[in-house]
C-alpha cells in the first residue's frame, strides 16, 4: 500500500531544522546560514531529509540532533502502602497437665556367685627376722625364720590345698621400693601350709624389707 505524496513544487527549499521543533518557517529556514549554496547542498545530502509544509509550500528540511535538555527535578516519593494487620495478643498459658503414673519397678537381679578368696592379709617386714600382719582375714600368724622367707598360717578350717596369690606392696616396704615376690608351693623352708619368698629386684638373692599381699582361695 503506497502513501500518497504531494508533488514537489518548483520552489522547494532545502533547509536544516532541529529535532523536536514544533513548527518550521520556510522563508526563515531558507534564509539562515552564510555558507555557499554548494556547501549547503553537500550538507543536505548527508542529513536525514524530510518534507515539511510551511505556508502552503513544500520545503525539504534536514533533521539534526539538537542539544540535550536539562534533567528534570526528581518527582515526589510515592506513598507507602498500607501496613499489615496488627499482631494479636499472646494467648494465656495453658494449665499443666496431670502427672503421669509411675512405672512398675523392675525385677531384682540375681545375686552373683560368692568369691573364692577365703583368707587374705598384708605382710609387713619389721626386722630381718620378724613381720607383722596388716588387716588379716582368716590368717593367724606369719614368721620370718630367715631373711626373705615368710611362713604364713591360715585360720583353722581353711583348706591348705589351694595355691595362694601374692603381689608386691609398696607403702609398707622399706624405702617404698617393691621387691620380687614369689610363692614357694613346696614350702621348703616352712612347716606351715604357705611360704612366700622375697628377692631383691634383678637378682636371685633372698632379701628382707619387701612387703606383700597374700590371698588364699
Amino acid at each position: 500500500m503506497h502513501r500518497p505524496t504531494l508533488p514537489l513544487l518548483a520552489s522547494t527549499v532545502t533547509v536544516t531544522v532541529a529535532i523536536g521543533a514544533m513548527a518550521v518557517a520556510g522563508p526563515a529556514l531558507a534564509a539562515s546560514g552564510s555558507s555557499s549554496p554548494a556547501a549547503h547542498s553537500a550538507r543536505a545530502r548527508r542529513c536525514n531529509a524530510v518534507i515539511v509544509i510551511s505556508h502552503h509550500r513544500r520545503i525539504r528540511a534536514c533533521l539534526i540532533r539538537g542539544p540535550r535538555g536539562f534533567t528534570g527535578p526528581t518527582g515526589p516519593r510515592g506513598a507507602t502502602g498500607a501496613p499489615g494487620g496488627k499482631t494479636g495478643k499472646t494467648g494465656a498459658t495453658g494449665k499443666t497437665g496431670p502427672a503421669g503414673k509411675n512405672g512398675t519397678n523392675g525385677t531384682n537381679g540375681t545375686n552373683g556367685t560368692n568369691g573364692t578368696t577365703v583368707a587374705y592379709t598384708v605382710v609387713q617386714p619389721t626386722s630381718p627376722t620378724a613381720a607383722t600382719l596388716i588387716g588379716p582375714s582368716n590368717i593367724t600368724t606369719v614368721s620370718e625364720p630367715s631373711a626373705g622367707v615368710y611362713c604364713v598360717t591360715p585360720a583353722s578350717g581353711i583348706s591348705s590345698s589351694g595355691i595362694a596369690s601374692v603381689s608386691p606392696e609398696v607403702s609398707y616396704s622399706a624405702g617404698n621400693v617393691p621387691g620380687v615376690i614369689a610363692v614357694n608351693a613346696q614350702h621348703t623352708h616352712c612347716s606351715t601350709p604357705y611360704e612366700v619368698d622375697t628377692y631383691t629386684p634383678g637378682t636371685t638373692t633372698l632379701a628382707t624389707g619387701y612387703a606383700f599381699t597374700i590371698a588364699i582361695p
